[in-house]
């Protein structure tokens, strides 16, 4: 599959499992809370997979205080940082945006102070603009978090293309009206608007290092 970046006027990122890899720092986060709530792991990081905690606790367990069983999963992720690593390619392309003046922004189910943490340990690019999980009032897979990031480059979601890797993520950008690439091999959804797949950012390095638009 091929799309011209030209197309575009600004890019929207997803974080975790698009840009970077944190499968295993959040695991390791939630790993003794599903425990406590005799939850089983493997299906908690599916279901919740692209989803903000406080969304996934409402849902599944609505009896517990979202408020402050949010903020300890928060916390408990901050600690396993060092378990975060980049998507391969991810900051080089990046570096390809600024080169070429294509403003992206970080649409994330994180909370910002994480998101900044994992991009800093990462060696990514700080976010010019960030929406995370407390600037919205719903989460992804509703398309607000996208309208948000569209508006915070200035431009309508018809000109935004976004990078997730999620079904919860994929579904909330495709009803915002953008187009998607999808990033990894989680997301398994057929829409016209997904433009590309793409398991890292190394193929899209090759081809625009040679002057082209392809991944």
């Amino acid at each position: 599959m091929f799309c011209d970046l030209s197309n575009y006027r600004g890019i929207i990122f997803d974080m975790d499992g698009t840009l970077v890899d944190s499968d295993k720092a959040i695991a390791k986060a939630i790993a003794p809370w599903c425990q406590i709530h005799h939850l089983d792991l493997e299906t908690v990081l599916k279901d919740g997979r692209g989803v903000r905690f406080e969304d996934y606790i409402r849902q599944h367990l609505p009896h517990l205080d979202i408020h402050q069983e949010t903020k300890n999963l928060e916390g408990a992720e901050a600690t396993f940082a060092a378990y975060v690593c980049e998507i391969a390619g991810a900051g080089r392309f990046i570096t390809h945006l600024h080169e070429r003046q294509i403003p992206w922004v970080l649409a994330t189910s994180a909370d910002r102070e994480n998101a900044l943490q994992r991009m800093q340990h990462c060696g990514l690019p700080k976010p010019p603009n960030l929406v995370g999980a407390e600037d919205v009032q719903n989460g992804k897979p509703d398309p607000e978090p996208f309208i948000s990031a569209a508006k915070k480059l200035g431009l309508p979601c018809r000109d935004c293309l976004v990078f997730e890797d999620s079904d919860a993520g994929v579904q909330g950008a495709l009803a915002a009206g953008c187009d998607v690439v999808v990033v990894g091999r989680f997301c398994q959804l057929e829409h016209p608007n997904i433009v590309a797949r793409v398991i890292d950012y190394c193929c899209w390095n090759i081809e625009l290092s040679q002057g082209k638009q392809a991944c």
